[in-house]
């Protein structure tokens, strides 16, 4: 569990990558090899102070990577010193860097190409006004940012819990997998599945379009199906083991199952969902009707 230094470090950083994402390039010349050298060499004494007790060695250097590209360090489409060089500057094995540049792949912080070396990403796509994960800040005054990647797109053919929610014309639905990172401390999984004769055009999108896309936004938008209702409901379960593996999780591992049912205006059940949120220490919003939180109760108004 995050101490409460921690998560607001969580915050800061989160804070801090959104204004690294509005200016991603270095203005000046490009640096020379020596000046990357030297700059590889003082690297991990500059950041490893950033790194939390306890964690495994690769987690320790991933957050000490994360810190410097965060500080400008690095920035979007800067080279990383490469697998040996951060072997003879840090004092990690070659199977622990491995592994925390492996980790930042998946997450999108960083990009590796065959022959050519490891690259800090482009700013990471930040999901447009979430509806389903309006997980508060340590203030729980904002909510976090929430950081999506795809995981897949299919087609998918018989049926399965979605089928009495939504329409299956042709026997098949359009199935939507996406990781969301919330806020830097822990990742949903999300899986959504909508008809494929209703919303087959969903299938040629982009990919970092129905990556960041709120997908309840662009339905009312690109298919003219405003959505005007939200249904919610919430279950304790174990998780699949391919959502487990995506999340990094121990197989079998507990946590809240959301599944969301979204109806247009014109009755329509346009899509259902299901969200796999691991335990963690952040409020979730799961309703706009929240006024009440913020009034003092008194006796007398049920008198």
């Amino acid at each position: 569990m995050q101490s409460s230094e921690q998560r607001k470090r969580s915050v800061r950083r989160a804070a801090m990558r959104a204004d690294h994402a509005r200016n991603s390039t270095r203005s000046g010349p490009s640096l020379t090899h020596d000046e990357r050298q030297a700059r590889s060499d003082a690297f991990f004494g500059k950041f490893a102070r950033v790194s939390i007790r306890g964690l495994p060695k690769y987690a320790r250097l991933r957050e000490a990577i994360v810190a410097a590209i965060d500080s400008g360090y690095w920035v979007s489409g800067d080279r990383l010193p490469t697998e040996a060089e951060l072997v003879r500057c840090t004092p990690f094995s070659l199977g622990t860097v491995q592994r925390a540049l492996r980790s930042l792949v998946e997450e999108g912080i960083v990009t590796r190409a065959q022959g050519s070396g490891t690259f800090v990403a482009q700013s990471r796509p930040q999901m447009e006004a979430p509806w389903h994960c309006r997980f508060l800040d340590a203030e729980e005054t904002t909510f976090l940012p929430v950081y999506p990647m795809l995981v897949s797109r299919k087609r998918v053919s018989g049926h399965g819990r979605w089928s009495a929610h939504i329409e299956q014309g042709g026997g098949a639905v359009i199935q939507i997998d996406r990781r969301l990172g919330i806020g830097d401390e822990f990742s949903v999984y999300s899986r959504l599945y909508m008809s494929a004769a209703r919303f087959a055009a969903l299938m040629t999108k982009p990919v970092r379009e129905i990556e960041a896309a709120n997908l309840k936004a662009m339905i009312g938008r690109d298919f003219h199906l405003p959505i005007t209702q939200i249904g919610q409901r919430v279950t304790l379960t174990r998780f699949p083991p391919d959502v487990c593996r995506v999340l990094r999780l121990a197989n079998g591992a507990l946590g809240m199952l959301m599944e969301c049912v979204a109806t247009a205006r014109a009755g329509v059940n346009v899509y259902y969902q299901e969200l796999y949120i691991p335990p963690n220490e952040r409020r979730l919003i799961v309703s706009d009707s929240d006024a009440a939180w913020g009034v003092q109760h008194k006796a007398a108004a049920f008198e």
